[in-house]
């Protein structure tokens, strides 16, 4: 980033008295816009004014100015994060507001941003939700699972993630949530299928083998069992008390040296016999495999074992959803977890695309227009294309767009003023590029 010194050019050398009075109005219409205390369509106009209110970024709203009204880069780049907590809110307000209307689109657009500038968990879940009215049930998933990989979920977090996996068809909202957070532990491989133990297998007590009630951990041993004493140390040391343990031989007549270990230093976990056990359970020795919600989670570690393997057990001993697995609504095929595709990147003219993939004819237009070099008829496509308000393209990438456009028609001081006051973009790093290159000479 550059080194930014906001002259008496820019912005005044002294300040009018309410510095922040634009922010804290935005603020407040945004506050009562939420609060649906009028009719929905005056909400969202409301909400609306709240966000072009300070649609222009100004540090010195934001930041203590020096004694010529400069700010420094470190103050500079404090001022742009209060600013994008700012604007979170607004663009919140407005997404909300398009949310009673059923606009779902559009509100998810807005949401978005809320959640890419300063992510709640209120937020993410609103969200989630307009994810889930648009059909894309696997994205609302994913922005759920991702709260609970940080902590708890609220019930109404909970409640949008069970109605997604219902719609869905998959077996287990539990089992989303707990792929998340394993997703964080390094060294773990998960695999959800349901397990299947063969009918000949048992236990070496004389019963059968259940993975019903709680957690069980297998541990796989290899056929020389030359590290099984200190694999099962590791274990009794990393496991709570009362953890049930299951020791797997590699085959059933490559028992011999497992029972040996288990007797010497009179560990009482049973062997898991019969033909098929270690099959079933696809987990190569040497290593752990926990196995949680009845046989529908599990997660591999390879010894040794330490923290990352504790880490698995208390993360598939927390219940967030009271559920019977497989929920009711499953439609008895594996999980489908494709995501969506990421959002468009720049395009390498350096304009910003929008926030979905479907293109508007309209920016077709200007994209041809601006390779053609034709900028001045590139810019009243992209203004016509940001006055419709849908939220396609989002005030700080029309208002970059339109300031590379005015770079190209030779308008240099009017393009760096516009980049200068962009502060909320999901392509700041590339707004920050542009000023550099528009303000050199």
């Amino acid at each position: 980033m550059i080194l930014l010194l906001f002259v008496m050019q820019l912005f005044a050398p002294t300040k009018a008295a309410p510095a922040k009075a634009p922010s804290r109005e935005a603020e407040r219409l945004a506050a009562e816009a939420v609060r649906a205390t009028e009719p929905p369509a005056a909400a969202l106009e409301k909400a609306r004014r709240a966000l072009a209110l300070t649609t222009e970024f100004d540090p010195t709203d934001f930041v203590a100015t020096g004694r010529k009204g400069e700010v420094v880069e470190d103050e500079y780049v404090a001022a742009r994060n209060e600013y994008r907590r700012h604007r979170a809110g607004l663009y919140d307000a407005v997404g909300q507001c398009l949310a009673r209307l059923g606009r779902h689109v559009e509100a998810r657009r807005y949401l978005g941003r809320a959640v890419l500038l300063d992510s709640t968990s209120e937020r993410v879940t609103r969200l989630a939700r307009e994810l889930l009215s648009e059909g894309r049930t696997r994205s609302a998933i994913d922005r759920v699972v991702g709260q609970a990989a940080t902590g708890s979920l609220s019930p109404v977090a909970v409640g949008v993630l069970e109605e997604a996996a219902d719609a869905a068809g998959l077996p287990s909202a539990q089992v989303e949530i707990d792929r998340g957070r394993l997703a964080a532990v390094p060294g773990v491989e998960t695999r959800d299928a349901s397990l299947k133990v063969p009918g000949g297998v048992r236990l070496s007590t004389g019963g059968p083998l259940r993975v019903e009630d709680g957690l069980t951990l297998f541990y796989m041993a290899d056929a020389s069992c030359r590290t099984c004493s200190s694999d099962l140390e590791s274990l009794r040391r990393a496991l709570p008390a009362g953890t049930r343990v299951v020791v797997v031989p590699p085959a059933p007549d490559q028992d011999y040296a497992l029972r040996q270990v288990l007797s010497l230093y009179h560990y009482e976990w049973p062997v898991l016999v019969g033909k098929g056990a270690a099959e079933a359970l696809a987990a190569k020795p040497v290593s752990a495999l926990v196995v949680g919600r009845g046989g529908w989670i599990g997660a591999r570690v390879k010894a040794p074992f330490g923290e990352s393997l504790s880490a698995v057990v208390r993360l598939l001993a927390r219940d967030d959803v009271k559920e019977a697995i497989p929920r009711p609504a499953w439609n008895g095929r594996p999980a489908d977890r494709t995501a969506d595709p990421p959002p468009a990147p720049l395009l390498p003219e350096g304009l910003a695309p929008g926030e979905d993939p479907a293109v508007p004819a309209a920016f077709t237009a200007a994209v041809d227009a601006f390779r053609a070099g034709q900028a001045l008829e590139a810019l009243r496509f992209l203004e016509s294309l940001e006055n419709k308000g849908d939220g396609w393209l989002l005030p700080p990438e029309g208002r970059y767009n339109r300031a590379l456009c005015l770079a190209a028609l030779g308008e240099r001081e009017a393009a760096r003023k516009s980049l200068l006051r962009i502060g909320d973009s999901r392509f700041q790093d590339a707004v920050d590029r542009a000023l550099e290159r528009v303000g050199s000479r």
